[in-house]
C-alpha cells in the first residue's frame, strides 16, 4: 500500500506549520499502515485517537498563528477545521461501531482532507503572510514615522530654524 508522505512541495515555508504536517502525515500513515496489516483493535484505536489529538492541537496552533498575522479569512480557515475535526471523529465512531472502512477508504478519506486543507486552505495563510513582508509601507504610515522624527529632531535642537 503507497503512504501519505510528507513533499517539499508541501511545504508552507512556516517551521512550525510544517513540522505539524510531517507529525500529521507520520500518523495517517502508521494508521493507514495498521489498517492495511490488520493491526489489533487497541493499535488502531490508539491510532485515530493519537491523530484526532494532534489534530486538535495542530488546528489550535494554527489558528493562533492565523489571528497573530491578522490573517482576513482566518473565519472560514476555522470553519473548515471545524469540518475536518469532525470528520476524524466519524472515522473514530465508525470503528468503534465496526462499520467497514477498508484500508482504502482510510486513506482516501485522510489523504483528500489533510493533502486537499494544506494545498487550498494553508497555501493561502502562506501567501498572505508573503505579500505582507513584501507589501509596501503604507503611505500614512511612512508620513506620520516622517513627522515623528521631525518632531523629536526639532525638540532635540531648539536652535535649528524651521522653513
Amino acid at each position: 500500500m503507497a503512504k501519505i508522505e510528507w513533499s517539499d512541495s508541501l511545504s508552507l515555508g512556516i517551521g512550525e506549520l510544517d513540522g505539524h504536517h510531517k507529525e500529521l502525515l507520520r500518523i495517517m500513515s502508521m494508521l493507514l499502515d495498521a489498517l492495511h496489516k490488520n493491526e489489533n483493535e487497541d493499535t488502531i484505536t490508539i491510532l485515530l485517537t493519537k491523530l484526532r489529538e494532534y489534530t486538535i492541537y495542530h488546528f489550535n496552533a494554527e489558528e493562533a498563528f492565523m489571528e497573530e498575522i491578522h490573517y482576513p479569512l482566518r473565519l472560514k480557515h476555522v470553519q473548515r477545521h471545524t469540518e475536518l475535526k469532525r470528520k476524524v471523529k466519524a472515522l473514530q465512531y465508525s470503528r468503534f461501531h465496526h462499520e467497514n472502512l477498508s484500508s482504502d477508504d482510510y486513506k482516501k478519506l485522510l489523504s483528500a482532507w489533510l493533502l486537499d486543507h494544506i494545498l487550498d486552505y494553508d497555501f493561502k495563510v502562506a501567501k498572505y503572510l508573503s505579500e505582507q513582508k513584501n507589501k509596501p509601507e503604507d503611505f500614512r504610515d511612512k508620513v506620520k514615522k516622517e513627522w515623528a522624527k521631525s518632531d523629536s529632531n526639532k525638540s532635540q535642537d531648539p536652535e535649528k530654524s524651521s522653513d
